[in-house]
C-alpha cells in the first residue's frame, strides 16, 4: 500500500507520453514480466500502463508477451517476430529487467520478419539498469526513437541529489537548473526535527534518457533529456522524442559506393585531390573523388542533415551479393554485415526480405545490345524474292499445270484430235508436258503446237497471261533487292533473342537477378543464356557476331554501357565527355532508333500473286468446262 502514491505518479507519467507519442498509433507490442520474481516497481508501471491504456479515446490494436512464459532468448525473438508478422506494430514498450534482450530480440525480428519496418516509437521503463550499458547497444541504432525510463538515485530527505553517476550530473535545484531535483520531506518522523528518513516514493524523480547518436563523436552515449519530478512537472520540458535525422550534427555517414556511371564514380586519389574522406581513420583525408547522380545526392543529404560523410570504394560494377548459406561479397556483402550504413550505385530492391530500400529516385532497365543483322549469301539471291509458302504454291501450281495438260493431251489422243499419232507414251508425255509448263513459266517458247480444239487453246493462253504477270513480279522484286545491300533479320526483341538462343553477358550477376526465378520463359531463357565475366574477356568478344552485352536504358533515354565495349566495336571515332562518350551515345541511340539496323529484304508471299494464280486458275476452270463440253459433242456425234 505504500506505493500506492507512486501508481499515480507513474500514471501521470506514463499518460503524458503514451498519449502524446503512443496515442495516434495503430498498434503497440508490450514485452513485459509478470512473475515471481518480478519487482514493485515493474508491478506499479505495469498497472499505471494498464490504466493509461484503458483511457485512451481511440482503439488501438495491443499484443501482450509475458516472459514469465518464456524458457530463453530464441521464444522471445521468435514472440517479437511473429507479432511484427501478424499486424504492422508500430510502438513498443518494455517492462523487463533485462531490456537488452528485447532489443537483441527485436534486431532478430528485423533481419527476418516478412512485414517491413514500420515502427515508429519505443518506451523503455526501467528500474536498475544503468543506461550507460543499455544504452551503449550499437544495434539500437537502428531504432533511433527511443525512451528509457527509469528512477532517479534515491537521496536522504533534505539533501541536493547528486544525480546518477551513468549521465551528467545536474545542477543544484535551488538556483532553478538541473534534470534530477527533488524536494524535501515535508513530514515530521518519529526521531523529530533533523531526523534523516528515506522515502520511497514522494523523493523520487523518474529520468528519461535516451542513446546520443547524433555528434561527431560519442554517438553511443547515454543522454539524460529530462527529468519527471514528484510535482509531475518536468524539470527541463524538452522534445521527448526528438527527430535525431534533422541535424546529424556531424556524425559519420559510412556510404559503399562503387563506380557505375552516369550514377557513382567512386575512385582512390592522392590524398588532398579528391573531395571525401575514406571510411578508414588511417588513410588520409580527402583521398576520394566521389561523382556521380546519386554521389550527388548524398553531398546534398550530407548537407542539408549536415553529416560527414564517409565512402568505401568497390570499383567497377562490384555489387557483391548474398547468398543462401549466409556468406557475402561486395558493397551488399557489407551492407549485410554492417560495416557500411549505405550502399548507392544504382540499387535494386534485389534482396527485398533482407536490405531496406529508399524510395525510388529514377527507373532504368536493362536491355542487351546484340550484333547487327549480317549480309545474306548471294547464293539465296534468286529464291528471295518470293517466301517458302509461295514458292511452294507456285511448285504447286506447276505440277497441276503439267498434270493437266498432260490429261489433255491423253484426251485428244482417245479422242482421235491428235492427228496421226499412233501410239501414246505416257510417261514421255507427262514429262513433256512439265517441261512445256515450266517453260512457259519462265517465258520461253515451248508449248505444244497440235492443239486445234478449243479447250486445250485456251488453257494455254490463260498460261502465258498469268505466267507474264508472275515473272513481272519476280523480276521487279530482284531488281529491287538488288540496289541495295540486303541483310539477315535483325534479332531486336527479347523474344527474338531467346529463340535464336545467342549468349549474352555483363561484369556482375546483379543484372539477371530479378528474373533469375520469373515464370516467364523468355526471362528463364534469358537467364540461362547470361554469363558473367571480367572486362578483358568482354573485350576481346565484343567483335563477336553472334555474343550480345548487357546496357542500361536511363531514366532519360541514354545509353550506359561499360567500358569493356569499345567505341571502335561500335564506330571509329571518340569523342569523350565527363561521364558519357557522347560518340558512343550517338551510335548507341541509331541502334535503338533503328537507323543503322538494316531490314531484312522483304519476300513475297501468295497474297503478291494473287492476281496472277486467279487468272490461271480461271483458265485452268474454264479450260476445263470447254473440254467436258467437246467431250458432250464428241460421244453425240458417235451416237449418231
Amino acid at each position: 500500500m505504500l506505493l500506492q502514491p507512486l501508481v499515480m505518479h507513474l500514471s501521470r507519467l506514463l499518460r503524458l507520453i503514451v498519449g502524446q507519442y503512443f496515442a495516434e498509433l495503430p498498434s503497440i507490442l508490450i514485452v513485459y514480466n509478470n512473475s515471481a520474481s518480478t519487482t514493485p516497481l515493474q508491478l506499479e508501471y505495469l498497472s499505471a500502463l494498464e490504466l493509461v491504456l484503458r483511457e485512451l479515446s481511440q482503439p488501438i490494436r495491443l499484443q501482450w508477451i509475458n516472459v514469465a512464459f518464456l524458457t530463453d532468448l530464441k521464444d522471445l525473438e521468435d514472440q517479437v517476430m511473429g507479432a511484427l508478422n501478424s499486424s504492422v506494430t508500430e510502438g513498443f514498450i518494455t517492462i523487463l529487467s533485462q531490456t537488452q534482450h528485447f532489443i537483441h530480440a527485436r534486431y532478430y525480428a528485423t533481419r527476418n520478419a516478412n512485414v517491413r519496418l514500420k515502427d515508429k516509437r519505443y518506451l523503455f521503463l526501467c528500474e536498475d539498469e544503468s543506461p550507460a550499458e543499455l544504452l551503449y547497444l550499437d544495434i539500437l541504432q537502428f531504432y533511433p526513437h527511443h525512451l528509457m525510463v527509469r528512477p532517479g538515485t534515491k537521496t536522504e530527505a533534505g539533501a541536493v541529489p547528486t544525480g546518477p553517476t551513468t549521465g551528467p550530473q545536474p545542477e543544484d535545484p535551488r538556483r532553478g537548473g538541473g534534470a534530477s531535483v527533488n524536494t524535501r520531506n515535508k513530514d515530521d518522523g518519529e526521531g523529530g526535527a533533523g531526523t534523516k528518513t528515506i522515502s520511497f516514493y514522494r523523493d523520487i524523480n523518474f529520468e528519461l534518457w535516451t542513446q546520443k547518436f547524433v555528434g561527431a563523436v560519442g554517438n553511443l552515449d547515454a543522454l539524460l533529456l529530462d527529468a519527471f519530478l514528484p510535482n509531475e512537472t518536468f524539470a527541463n520540458r524538452v522534445e521527448l522524442y526528438p527527430n535525431k535525422l534533422l541535424n546529424l550534427q556531424r556524425r559519420s555517414l559510412l556510404v559503399g559506393s562503387i563506380t557505375y556511371v552516369p550514377y557513382t564514380i567512386t575512385n582512390y586519389v592522392p590524398a588532398g585531390e579528391g573531395d571525401v574522406d575514406p571510411i578508414h581513420r588511417h588513410l588520409a583525408n580527402r583521398s576520394l573523388t566521389f561523382d556521380g547522380a546519386e554521389a550527388n545526392v548524398m553531398k546534398t543529404f550530407c548537407q542539408v542533415h549536415n553529416c560527414h560523410l564517409r565512402v568505401e570504394a568497390y570499383g567497377a560494377d562490384n555489387w557483391g551479393g548474398i547468398y543462401d548459406n549466409e556468406s557475402s561479397d561486395g558493397m551488399l556483402g557489407d551492407i549485410y554485415e554492417q560495416r557500411v550504413e549505405m550502399a548507392i550505385g544504382c540499387i535494386y530492391n534485389w534482396y527485398d526480405g533482407i536490405t531496406e530500400t529508399s524510395h525510388t529516385i529514377a527507373r532504368s532497365s536493362v536491355t542487351i545490345l546484340g550484333p547487327a543483322p549480317a549480309p545474306l549469301p548471294s547464293w539465296r539471291t534468286n529464291i528471295m524474292p518470293f517466301n517458302n509458302r509461295t514458292w511452294l504454291m507456285l511448285i504447286s501450281t506447276l505440277v497441276i499445270c503439267g498434270t493437266f495438260l498432260y490429261f489433255m493431251k491423253y484426251v485428244s489422243y482417245r479422242l482421235r484430235f491428235s492427228g496421226t499419232q499412233v501410239k501414246f507414251h505416257h510417261s514421255r508425255k507427262l514429262e513433256k508436258s512439265m517441261l512445256d509448263i515450266f517453260a512457259l513459266f519462265i517465258q520461253q517458247p515451248s508449248a505444244p503446237l497440235s492443239f486445234d480444239r478449243f479447250a486445250p487453246r485456251f488453257f494455254l493462253a490463260t498460261i502465258l497471261c498469268a505466267t507474264i504477270t508472275l515473272e513481272n513480279i519476280y523480276s521487279g522484286q530482284l531488281k529491287s533487292m538488288l540496289t541495295f545491300p540486303f541483310y539477315s533479320a535483325p534479332v531486336d526483341t527479347i523474344e527474338k533473342w531467346a529463340q535464336s538462343g545467342w549468349k549474352w553477358s555483363a561484369p556482375s550477376i546483379i543484372w539477371v537477378h530479378t528474373v533469375q526465378s520469373s515464370d516467364l520463359e523468355t526471362e528463364q531463357i534469358l537467364a540461362r543464356n547470361f554469363e558473367v565475366h571480367d572486362y578483358s574477356y568482354l573485350s576481346n568478344v565484343s567483335f563477336m557476331p553472334n555474343y550480345g552485352f548487357g546496357i542500361e536504358r536511363l531514366s532519360s533515354g541514354s545509353l550506359s554501357v561499360g567500358d569493356y565495349v569499345s567505341t571502335e566495336a561500335l564506330e571509329n571515332r571518340i569523342f569523350i565527355d565527363k561521364y558519357m562518350d557522347k560518340k558512343k551515345q550517338e551510335v548507341l541511340m541509331d541502334l535503338a532508333n533503328g537507323h543503322k539496323v538494316k531490314g531484312a529484304p522483304r519476300a513475297l508471299d501468295v497474297r503478291n500473286i494473287a492476281g496472277a494464280l486467279f487468272v490461271l486458275a480461271f483458265g485452268v476452270a474454264f479450260a476445263g468446262c470447254a473440254l467436258v463440253v467437246e467431250l458432250l459433242i464428241h460421244r453425240m456425234d458417235l451416237s449418231k
